[in-house]
């Protein structure tokens, strides 16, 4: 049987270039989904590139490239990623009315973002919201409470839409690799933004430091607000904070390995695949409860929901001391992976829903 050719909208293939948890499915699909033919279409910012002239014009020649790509190729369906963030709705409806036009079947893939589970008060915002919803013809998300939202929230008939948790690929380390009695290793791994409750995490951080405990804090990403957060961190914590900026490949997993938590007090996500890769090595996340992640996490089973900065600092002075607890979730954490986001299982049923779909 021929291969389908599936155009897959991504902000980037490079590591190096964007962390994005888009682009990290992305890669993930290129790299294991051989019996698809993916053709790539670049589609977004990189994360260290500024939105000045230049990327401008870029955005002004994307419908362009995007017809070049589709008449150089044999697209049998459009794989269409995006969060509903207001700059990604804005920026890509122009792409997407293409595909609609010219007749290409299009999965819509929703990463998480502030109007899934809120509707936007601007008009032209719920309008195209509107646009992208009801010219799929199918649509993924991330979790059965998302798909509720978008359903709720926009009349969305609820066949339409299918729940394709993201997954990760199964990890080679073992329990018996992990460093549970070290010392105590927090990770932040991903954009640094505001939104990412960094506030938060400078007082936690500076609340352990204050009570005498010994932790590092592996930082690890890039983002806009990158220099001011390494400065503050410095201010704060002094030689507890490596700052690692970008990692991947093996620089990330020797990371992973000896990293204790996972630490995400965000104010907005879809299905952080930062999470995910942290879970399948043992991480034990201490994350809000935003997104699809009470899906995930069942707070002191497989690791913490918090709403505080007490919150943050309550768990982690716990799991500092009690070393048997910090094991004992390292385990759950890694079982919830292999239990319920393996990578095999969410090749298949994108597939099936890839076979379903014809030009």
């Amino acid at each position: 049987m021929n291969k389908k050719n599936v155009l897959i909208i991504t902000p980037s293939l490079n590591p190096k270039d964007n962390i994005s948890g888009i682009s990290s499915v992305t890669r993930l699909l290129l790299e294991h989904n051989k019996g698809i033919n993916y053709v790539p279409f670049l589609q977004g910012k990189k994360d260290a590139e500024h939105r000045g002239l230049k990327w401008l014009l870029k955005q002004i020649m994307t419908p362009f490239h995007l017809l070049k790509c589709l008449s150089k190729n044999s697209i049998d369906i459009a794989h269409f990623n995006i969060g509903f963030e207001p700059f990604s709705l804005i920026r890509d409806i122009i792409i997407y009315y293409l595909l609609i036009v010219k007749s290409y079947p299009v999965i819509l893939h929703i990463h998480g973002g502030r109007f899934v589970k809120t509707k936007p008060t601007n008009k032209l915002l719920r309008y195209i919201i509107y646009y992208f919803l009801k010219h799929a013809d199918e649509i993924l998300v991330l979790s059965e409470l998302e798909k509720s939202f978008l359903c709720n929230l926009y009349n969305v008939q609820q066949n339409n839409v299918y729940v394709l948790p993201n997954a990760v690929q199964p990890s080679n380390i073992s329990f018996s690799d992990k460093p549970i009695d070290a010392r105590f290793s927090i990770l932040y791994l991903g954009r640094i933004d505001k939104n990412k409750g960094l506030s938060e995490i400078l007082v936690s951080l500076s609340e352990l430091k204050a009570l005498g405990e010994d932790f590092e804090f592996n930082l690890c990403g890039v983002g806009n607000d990158r220099d001011w957060f390494v400065e503050e961190c410095r201010k704060r914590i002094g030689d507890r904070l490596i700052d690692n900026g970008l990692v991947y490949g093996d620089e990330k997993l020797k990371i992973l390995k000896c990293s204790h938590v996972f630490l995400l007090p965000s104010y907005f996500e879809g299905l952080p695949m930062a999470m995910l890769e942290s879970m399948n090595n043992f991480v034990v996340p201490v994350v809000t409860s935003v997104g699809s992640i009470p899906e995930v996490i069942k707070s002191g089973e497989n690791g913490f929901l918090v709403s505080s900065t007490a919150d943050i600092t309550d768990v982690l002075l716990k799991l500092i001391k009690d070393r048997a607890l910090l094991g004992k979730l390292s385990v759950a954490v890694k079982e919830t992976i292999n239990r319920s986001y393996s990578l095999d299982s969410y090749l298949e049923k994108l597939n099936d829903l890839y076979m379903t779909l014809k030009k």
